[in-house]
């Protein structure tokens, strides 16, 4: 009982010195009493750098414990890329095999339909020379006369006729261009006329083969003949 009113006493004794010393401005641990003083290492002891050091350890995974987990994924990652890479491949040789199965295929349908109106041509071609050596075969050993070679002038004919009938057929058909003046998009001059009249300078004189064109456009041209004129001084230049 003495003890603690004692301790009582002494510290009531040191919150008084306390008091005065904060008053007077002296440093708090000059003022620690000597019990305080005592105790106060044990509790820096208790929280030391190599605790500090342990308990952030706890959070951060060391240099051992992360090395392979790390590579790990690293290795996942090429695998998946590798597998992506080769899928890639194969999508694009897929694909590029059936680019050429249609190339191949646009190709065999264009060659049908030129085969196609190539044998339609092709037969009535031969339509026609089976025609003429029917004619020649029944004339040849007739004696010549006005009336055969009539006849010959026209079979001649009824040919270009069979031939341009063939023709229209596949579209081409024959023209010839309106109006006296000539047209050099439509029409080709074969043949030069002088003429010293400036009115029919470049004017059809004859119409001498038709042209033709094929879904309206010109594949063969007009031929004709044609005026053009020159002046005295420029016909006798061209006679030197």
């Amino acid at each position: 009982m003495d003890e603690e009113n004692k301790s009582t006493e002494e510290d009531q004794d040191y919150q008084e010195s306390f008091d005065d010393t904060f008053e007077i401005g002296i440093p708090i641990e000059d003022t620690l009493s000597p019990l305080q003083k005592s105790e106060s290492p044990a509790i820096e002891s208790e929280i030391e750098p190599t605790d500090a050091k342990e308990s952030v350890g706890k959070d951060i995974p060391d240099g051992e414990s992360s090395g392979p987990s790390l590579f790990n994924e690293i290795k996942d990652q090429l695998k998946d890329l590798a597998e992506a890479f080769e899928s890639k491949l194969k999508y694009d040789e897929h694909k590029n095999k059936i680019i050429d199965d249609l190339h191949q295929s646009l190709q065999e349908h264009r060659e049908g339909l030129v085969k196609k109106y190539l044998h339609r041509i092709i037969t009535d071609i031969i339509k026609i020379v089976d025609d003429m050596r029917k004619f020649t075969s029944h004339y040849k050993n007739q004696p010549a006369s006005d009336e055969t070679t009539e006849r010959l002038f026209k079979y001649i004919e009824n040919i270009a006729s069979d031939l341009e009938d063939l023709f229209s057929w596949e579209g081409v058909v024959p023209f010839t261009c309106n109006g006296d003046m000539v047209d050099p998009a439509r029409q080709r001059i074969l043949n030069k006329i002088e003429t010293d009249d400036p009115a029919k300078d470049k004017t059809v004189a004859e119409r001498l083969r038709p042209g033709y064109e094929w879904d309206g456009k010109v594949i063969r041209p007009e031929m004709v003949s044609a005026y053009i004129y020159q002046t005295q001084s420029t016909a006798e230049d061209n006679s030197d």
